[in-house]
């Protein structure tokens, strides 16, 4: 007689980060060191968890050396697991650096199931008080949870869960590392107890082709009598888009104005977002440099995206939209 294993199976791909550290001889930590079967070798699960847990390592990076060309490998992975049907749930470890853009990504290009949870820690493993442990077993079981089915890419850290596109890190070393400052978290895990209060509300996923490649999209931060001169100089050097980190509701100083317009006229789109931790753009304003001026010529207004996560979007879109759909789609995806 065949028997048809129950339990929930969750894939753990881990690419690197804190999480993964050990100590070199000049006593700081050495990130990605460790391996992923040595790094869940440490993970406890509740005693009555009934999952099975695969790890496969997939990066061993720091995550300020993770590239778009491994955000598009990591899709991959997950696609490919999601065609799997037994595959409940994955788990990403990550360092914390870019956690929240890889985690905005997979949200966006992935379907909504399976689970996609990412985590990380702002302690090392051989640290005291190491996060790295609970954080990977909160995750399994989140990822493992029918609470979460559908709910898109999930961050889980210091026992709370929060949706991909709220999250931002907010600390560079407090383990309560990460926030949802427009939001607040979706739930939290309480040892074993898995509770979901909201669920976030997401576009449907973008259809990237399996050979896409991302093209480059820089972000150009807005600040006091700051020089129109890098607009330039990126658009000159290959950047396919850009993004502005704007001021307040989306302002930037009066003189980047003209050199905006001969940006977009070029064809380059160009979307301003707020540098805000809360609060949207908004066209309340009528003077050189306001969000008024900025959409006359052509600029995208980005409501409720960080400017990383508005970057990424964008490059998405201009990987596999037309010109003329660029800044429809983009308002859609971020509406």
């Amino acid at each position: 007689m065949t028997r048809i294993s129950t339990r929930t199976r969750i894939v753990v791909l881990t690419t690197g980060g804190t999480i993964a550290s050990g100590q070199d001889a000049s006593g700081r930590n050495r990130s990605g060191e460790l391996k992923g079967e040595d790094l869940m070798s440490w993970v406890s699960l509740p005693a009555d968890a009934d999952i099975d847990v695969e790890v496969r390592s997939l990066l061993q990076k720091p995550s300020n050396a993770i590239t778009l060309d491994d955000l598009m490998t990591l899709r991959q992975e997950c696609q490919a697991l999601s065609r799997s049907s037994d595959v409940a749930g994955i788990v990403i470890t990550h360092g914390t650096d870019t956690l929240e853009e890889t985690a905005y990504f997979l949200d966006i290009t992935l379907p909504a199931s399976p689970t996609v949870v990412l985590t990380g820690s702002q302690r090392a493993p051989h640290e005291p008080g190491t996060d790295a442990y609970r954080n990977v077993a909160d995750a399994v079981l989140v990822a493992a949870s029918h609470q979460a089915s559908g709910l898109g890419a999930l961050v889980v850290f210091n026992q709370s869960i929060f949706a991909a596109r709220q999250i931002r890190k907010v600390s560079s070393f407090q383990v309560n590392g990460f926030a949802a400052p427009e939001t607040g978290p979706l739930g939290y895990i309480d040892g074993a107890r898995v509770n979901l209060s909201m669920h976030p509300a997401r576009p449907d996923e973008l259809t990237l082709p399996d050979d896409a490649t991302l093209p480059r999209v820089d972000i150009l931060p807005a600040y006091l009598d700051a020089s129109p001169a890098l607009l330039e100089a990126a658009a000159e050097n290959g950047a396919a888009g850009l993004v502005i980190d704007g001021l307040g509701r989306g302002h930037v100083p009066p003189d980047w104005l003209d050199v905006i317009q001969r940006i977009t006229a070029r064809g380059i789109p160009v979307a301003v977002v707020s540098s805000c931790p809360t609060g949207p753009v908004h066209a309340s304003y009528e003077f050189l440099g306001s969000l008024a001026s900025l959409e006359a010529v052509g600029v995208i207004a980005v409501t409720d995206l960080s400017a990383r996560k508005a970057r990424l979007a964008l490059s998405a879109i201009l990987a596999s939209a037309t010109h003329g759909e660029v800044a429809e789609r983009l308002r859609t995806l971020t509406a």
